[in-house]
């Protein structure tokens, strides 16, 4: 059985205040994007990617560098629909799908492994840590209300991956809904989805302080 890798890339990454993307910044020689696809040689039989078209050229010179096959969409407005449009263009003899963000470049292959392999069970697998910190929800004037016990609570990451038949029907009855990942889409379709152990090294860049650890951990190989 094949399988797809989507990489929804058209995030413009505002916060993080550099003057393009972070998804195409050089990290240690090369773009952050390119790390990234370069994660999943090897496993993996071609990508999709869903990107905003002014960076066109920049997307198609990093595909044209993969490990792999890889064809570009234009991105939605959304992450969620960015990741429907790429998984209509993705290859229908590739029953597995796996959804990573664009900037978590340093994703361990077992985790990836790990989420293949949940899919010979269930439909759905995401790449999630437990939960270690204390949760505090806040009160409407910026106290704490009360403290939620975090038994049970775990911290999602990527790779995210489900049956590509089984995504096609959950990505369309979850039109108009808002969901802020993959696995909340199948959970919505009534799926059961696996949790695979994650790794704290699978980090995604969101900060400038994020980029410099990824850098570190780059170099220290």
């Amino acid at each position: 059985m094949g399988t797809t890798l989507i990489i929804p890339a058209a995030g413009r990454g505002t916060r993080f205040g550099a003057d393009r993307p972070k998804q195409f910044l050089d990290l240690r020689g090369r773009p952050v994007l390119a790390w990234t696809l370069a994660a999943f040689a090897g496993v993996v039989d071609e990508a999709v990617l869903a990107g905003d078209p002014v960076f066109a050229d920049d997307l198609a010179t990093i595909a044209a560098a993969a490990p792999f096959p890889c064809r570009i969409v234009p991105g939605g407005a959304t992450r969620q629909a960015s990741v429907h449009a790429a998984l209509l263009a993705s290859d229908p003899a590739h029953g597995n799908i796996l959804v990573h963000d664009a900037v978590r470049p340093l994703v361990p292959r077992r985790c990836i492994d790990a989420c293949l392999a949940a899919l010979e069970q269930q439909v759905g697998a995401v790449v999630a840590v437990p939960c270690a910190a204390t949760v505090k929800r806040a009160a409407g004037n910026g106290t704490v209300s009360t403290t939620v016990p975090r038994e049970g609570l775990w911290l999602a990451q990527t790779p995210q991956g489900f049956r590509r038949a089984e995504g096609v029907l959950a990505f369309a009855q979850a039109a108009g809904r808002e969901c802020t990942d993959d696995a909340q889409v199948l959970e919505l379709a009534g799926y059961a989805v696996a949790l695979v152990p994650g790794d704290a090294r699978n980090l995604k860049i969101t900060t400038p302080d994020d980029f410099l650890v990824a850098a570190a951990l780059l170099a220290a190989g």
